[in-house]
């Protein structure tokens, strides 16, 4: 830490690389006698080695994470209907997570030089965090859907042979001339082996767009970390509780600590006894259930007219609530509440009938509009820090520290621009006209930006966006009329990459950005940490989604493969196609409407 002087204070390191380095004394004779006495105390203190976060074990271990969550979340949602990677920090990771650290506590008593520290107990996390992004409910849930779904899901009633077909490069979908695609959906007999060569290219392609996006999102969360960690000092409520699960037994923030005060020993009670009360219902119906679980908990009509809300006692996120700040938490529940009289009304009035499903999408545009002057006004604050971090980029400021950072300022910079140019090549040759392409990457990148942002300073476990504002705004804008077939088309295969509207790999990157600060460690080892935990979540996901498809069939398995999500957005193209509109001038004057709210 630095003292008001700017000099590192006595005894601690220099951020990430090292000790303070000694002084000659052509130099000290230059500096006021207070600051050549620290220096002095410096050269004094003792010489002691800082430890390297990202070690080998912690990589090993982080690996091994991904896969059992992998394998927890997918067997949850096959054997249970559980979605246990839904929220931003996944149930299916957390529980994992939490045996590690029960058993490194006992590996720590038995062998205390085996056991992991607290600091590559956070890089572990991190690596969890990415990898558990991919399986069911996130990118493997829906990319084979969206490859395999074109050729196979065509009738003559829906007309995508002739209006579709045409327009979709092969290179990105099965043409299922071989019944790979048929195969995957309706499955393959014992003695069948699976066509994996039928996907080698589409699968490739894919993944250097997601892999793309995925250095995008990295660069977009190392040029910000710093002003939402030090310098507007967001609260990041979920690794608020990780981070105090990962301390060490000697440290008094800790786990180990809290678990002794009353408090805590009270709440974990209550919460156990509303589980077990539950258990107890569940094989005895006669006893009343608490609505502590989705199938406990019920629909309360507050208003007649009004929506319903849904009721629930949620031990989990009341948990991370209590780490975030007061003003936010009320500031959710409040809009909560306005937005679910504002549905009621528009409903009452006919208001946003014209944009389909009523107040309900009249309100998701609005939300979206609000979603997009957050991001603006987050930018706009953040103006003076982003100027320094392209100043360091591109003259290379010696005044401006990047050393603490996972990426140098300058990589972060020229890495984005490159990720950006790439995701765009990508798109554009996948169908996507320019001019629909400019607002497509503007609101992907505030999708990414702006759900790491809420994450971070409300630390909602559970907050997406509505898929269709995202997915379709360019169309909305610019109006089908304008826009080529192919444009339409392309609006159809990349639900793959926004379907759970949850800022793809936004929010998990910069949580991890926030695990490590602070921590020492090699920029490269980290980064290749990360690459790593993309890669290992990305393909063993997507493999155990394909390969079960196959063997069980992908229309047996419904969340999994996601077959009329995908369909829907697939014949939406269609529709356009058909019925080309003008700009949907009802809709942006939701949106509109959304931003002003903000500003006022």
């Amino acid at each position: 830490m630095r003292n008001g002087s700017g000099d590192f204070e006595k005894g601690e390191a220099t951020p990430a690389f090292g000790r303070y380095t000694p002084l000659n004394r052509k130099v000290k004779a230059f500096m006021p006698r207070e600051q050549q006495q620290l220096a002095s105390s410096y050269e004094a203190a003792p010489k002691t080695l800082i430890q390297e976060a990202v070690t080998l074990r912690a990589v090993v271990v982080g690996v091994f994470v991904v896969l059992f969550s992998e394998a927890y979340i997918t067997w949850g949602m096959m054997h249970l209907a559980s979605r246990m990677n839904k929220s931003y920090l996944p149930m299916g990771l957390f529980f994992v997570f939490v045996v590690l650290v029960l058993g490194n506590v006992i590996v720590d008593r038995v062998k205390k030089e085996w056991s992991l520290r607290q600091h590559e107990l956070q890089v572990v996390l991190g690596m969890g965090l990415i990898g558990a992004f991919f399986p069911f409910f996130g990118l493997a849930s829906f990319l084979p859907t969206v490859i395999a779904a074109p050729f196979y899901l065509d009738t003559p009633e829906n007309g995508w042979r002739e209006l579709l077909h045409e327009h979709i490069p092969s290179w990105i979908v099965l043409r299922n001339e071989d019944g790979a695609a048929t195969l995957f959906y309706e499955g393959l007999s014992p003695a069948e082996s699976i066509p994996w060569g039928a996907w080698v290219v589409p699968l490739f392609w894919w993944g250097t767009l997601i892999f793309a996006i995925g250095w995008l999102t990295l660069c977009i969360m190392v040029m910000l970390r710093k002003q939402w960690v030090e310098n507007e000092r967001l609260e990041y409520p979920l690794m608020n509780v990780s981070i105090k699960l990962a301390a060490e037994s000697d440290n008094p923030e800790g786990m180990a600590h809290m678990v002794r005060q009353p408090g805590f020993r009270v709440g974990c009670l209550l919460g156990a006894i509303a589980v077990l009360w539950n258990v107890v219902s569940f094989f005895y119906p006669l006893v009343p259930q608490l609505p502590t679980t989705p199938s406990a908990a019920g629909w309360l009509r507050w208003l007649e007219g009004a929506p319903t809300f849904w009721v629930q006692i949620s031990i989990y996120i009341i948990g991370f609530a209590y780490f975030a700040r007061v003003e936010a938490l009320f500031s959710f529940w409040m809009f909560f509440l306005l937005t679910g009289i504002e549905i009621s009304v528009f409903d009452r009035l006919g208001v946003g009938s014209s944009v389909g499903e009523g107040g309900l999408e009249a309100v998701r545009s609005q939300s979206f509009g609000a979603l997009v002057m957050l991001v603006l006004i987050s930018l706009w604050m953040s103006r003076e820090h982003l100027k320094a971090v392209f100043r360091k980029a591109l003259t290379g400021d010696p005044e401006i520290d990047d050393s603490r950072e996972v990426l140098s300022y300058r990589t972060a910079v020229i890495g984005f621009a490159i990720g950006l140019l790439y995701m765009g090549g990508w798109l554009h040759l996948a169908g996507m006209e320019l001019k629909v392409l400019v607002f497509y990457l503007g609101f992907a990148m505030m999708a990414y930006i702006g759900l790491s942002r809420i994450v971070a300073e409300v630390g909602l476990p559970y907050a997406n966006i509505s898929d269709t504002a995202l997915n379709f705004a360019p169309i909305y804008i610019l109006g089908s009329n304008q826009i080529a077939a192919t444009s339409m088309v392309s609006q159809g295969f990349i639900y793959a990459l926004f379907a759970t509207t949850r800022g793809f790999l936004g929010p998990p990157i910069a949580q991890t950005m926030k695990l490590t600060s602070g921590l020492s460690f090699r920029r490269n080892r980290l980064v290749k940490a990360i690459v790593l935990a993309m890669a290992v979540g990305f393909f063993v996901s997507t493999w155990d989604t394909i390969y079960t498809s196959y063997r069980q069939g992908g229309y047996n398995l419904g969340g999994l493969t996601r077959v009329n999500g995908v369909r829907n957005n697939y014949q939406k193209a269609v529709t356009w196609i058909r019925n080309p509109k003008p700009p949907d001038w009802d809709r942006l004057t939701f949106v509109g409407s959304g931003m002003m709210l903000v500003v006022l």
